[in-house]
């Protein structure tokens, strides 16, 4: 695993890194049977987070258990993540403890938005699904995130090569370094701009790998 971090690297070179690319209107497609298809996201955060909100909209291929959204620290670094093991819930880990978010009703395979917000003062966590907030909760209060770490999609660092890929269709990635109130929530849902943002999708860094493509979105936001 020490490794890896080169490995991403010599495939960053070899797949192509783009500059900031506004991707408004347009989605990632994460293609089906490809256990290396991945995003890094480049980002420079020279700073511990201790709050941020990170919000995105996908629409899964499959009912598997899968990766959305990694913030990967340093080697063997316990950083922040999202996944998805059933539709019925997600799971958040933050500094190696997790917790289940449990739906009412199991989602399906449509477009769907999420929201995620902490604050390690308090530990309190705010998870918005498809605009709604549900019931928060709290996790690793006092706990920093360490700076420079690297951002993935559809992916994680330790499973990478496994089956625990996404497959799907990706879009609206945008991260703060605060917790948004609800009138920007409902902004972000719509596709408005928030600004003084960390990571911009109107404004994305970005390195494919795997076959990735960027294409035309084709669905309406409700």
């Amino acid at each position: 695993m020490v490794l890896l971090p080169s490995l991403f690297l010599i495939l960053a070179c070899l797949s192509g890194s783009f500059g900031y690319e506004d991707l408004h209107k347009k989605v990632f497609v994460f293609p089906s049977g490809n256990k290396k298809a991945i995003v890094q996201v480049n980002a420079s955060l020279q700073d511990p987070l201790t709050t941020f909100t990170v919000c995105l909209r996908f629409n899964p291929l499959q009912f598997r258990p899968y990766t959305l959204f990694y913030y990967s620290t340093k080697p063997n670094g316990k950083g922040f993540q999202i996944t998805k093991p059933n539709p019925s819930q997600f799971n958040l880990q933050i500094g190696g403890m997790t917790q289940i978010v449990a739906l009412q009703k199991a989602s399906t395979l449509e477009w769907q938005h999420i929201c995620v917000a902490w604050n390690s003062t308090t530990g309190l966590v705010h998870f918005w699904y498809n605009g709604e907030l549900l019931p928060r909760f709290v996790m690793k209060k006092g706990y920093k995130l360490s700076e420079n770490g690297t951002i993935f999609l559809g992916h994680d660092r330790d499973s990478w090569g496994k089956r625990e890929c996404f497959v799907g269709e990706m879009a609206d990635v945008n991260l703060w370094r605060q917790v948004l109130k609800p009138d920007k929530i409902n902004l972000v849902k719509k596709k408005d701009e928030v600004p003084d943002s960390l990571v911009s999708w109107r404004a994305l860094n970005y390195t494919v790998q795997g076959d990735i493509h960027v294409e035309e979105a084709l669905h309406q936001v409700s």
